[in-house]
């Protein structure tokens, strides 16, 4: 007989520790499958510790009626598990910056709204990200060129996000909610195939998985394990910059380039860009010239990520561009 899933969340957790320390868990709640889960799974498991939950939800100002009933469908859920609820509104056709796709400043726009209040409560922001979005966003990096540089989904990240779901599927949680009849929300935009992420989740993946059985799960592991190596390489270039007493912003001694390794500097300057701000993440290519140009040319000016790339002999320096919004 299969372990409830209940009894797996707790196991998971118990062997990650992802929870250790939260004084409030806020979880971000769409009203989708996923989070519907999330929040069932994490008041389970918090009500005997006595730690506080809260419900959040984010209106992005994009789907009209359909958003509000997905509001109001989230406060009446957290109502029926005695969660308080906190409802965040941010409008995304007004905020989106110039060059931003939709998806970007929603995402953008969500997680600052969820860190603001959750910084307040002292609270750690739970996120429903599955492990089938881990596989999916492995292809998207792949598909852009971006898989060596980026990895996969993080389960948690320095500013307090964590998604303690990445080791379950959509359809198991799925089956959760529909064998404890809790219905849940299906935002109509996730049929948009016009999204990149929508046309990974609905025809790219369902066809790899049709092809090789299991997929799924193996880009899931792969990501997952690219990340870490990824994260050790990021710990192991902060060290590197603490004894040398280097700002991770920089200005950056060209020397202290010419002792890593294409990846590791390729991982700071992004790293370094994404601190900055908005910016459209670059490809292959452009990492790859811009390292070329740090090992042959004494001087030059590069656009990366959005901003402005300035190599002397002596520093490198990464800043935002003036053309940027």
């Amino acid at each position: 007989m299969a372990e409830p899933l209940p009894d797996r969340f707790a196991r998971h957790l118990a062997k990650t520790g992802l929870f250790d320390g939260a004084g409030v868990l806020a979880v971000a709640c769409s009203g989708g499958g996923d989070s519907t889960a999330l929040l069932l799974l994490v008041h389970g498991w918090a009500a005997p510790r006595g730690i506080p939950v809260v419900a959040l939800h984010v209106a992005h100002g994009l789907r009209g009626e359909a958003g509000l009933a997905d509001a109001r469908f989230c406060a009446e859920l957290a109502a029926r598990l005695g969660v308080p609820y906190g409802f965040l509104s941010v409008d995304v056709p007004a905020q989106k910056k110039k060059g931003e796709s939709v998806e970007s400043a929603a995402r953008r726009l969500r997680y600052r709204a969820l860190l603001s209040v959750a910084g307040e409560m002292e609270a750690a922001v739970l996120t429903g990200h599955t492990r089938d979005d881990q596989a999916e966003t492995v292809l998207l990096h792949l598909e852009r060129r971006l898989g060596r540089g980026r990895g996969g989904i993080r389960a948690s990240r320095t500013d307090g996000v964590v998604r303690p779901l990445l080791p379950f599927s959509r359809s198991e949680l799925r089956a959760y909610l529909e064998g404890r009849d809790v219905p849940w929300r299906e935002d109509e935009t996730n049929a948009n195939e016009g999204f990149a992420r929508n046309r990974v989740r609905r025809t790219v993946l369902p066809d790899i998985e049709r092809r090789m059985p299991g997929a799924t799960e193996r880009l899931a592991r792969a990501g997952e394990a690219y990340s870490k190596r990824l994260d050790a390489l990021d710990r192991n270039v902060d060290r590197m910059l603490g004894e040398e007493k280097i700002s991770f912003k920089g200005n950056w001694p060209r020397s202290f380039f010419a002792r890593l390794s294409d990846e590791a500097a390729a991982r700071l300057l992004l790293r370094a860009a994404g601190a900055l701000g908005a910016g459209r993440p670059p490809g292959r290519k452009q990492i790859e010239k811009v390292l070329l140009r740090l090992r042959r040319d004494p001087v030059f000016h590069e656009t990366f990520a959005g901003h402005r790339l300035t190599a002397t002999p002596r520093f490198v320096r990464l800043s935002p561009s003036k053309k940027s919004p």
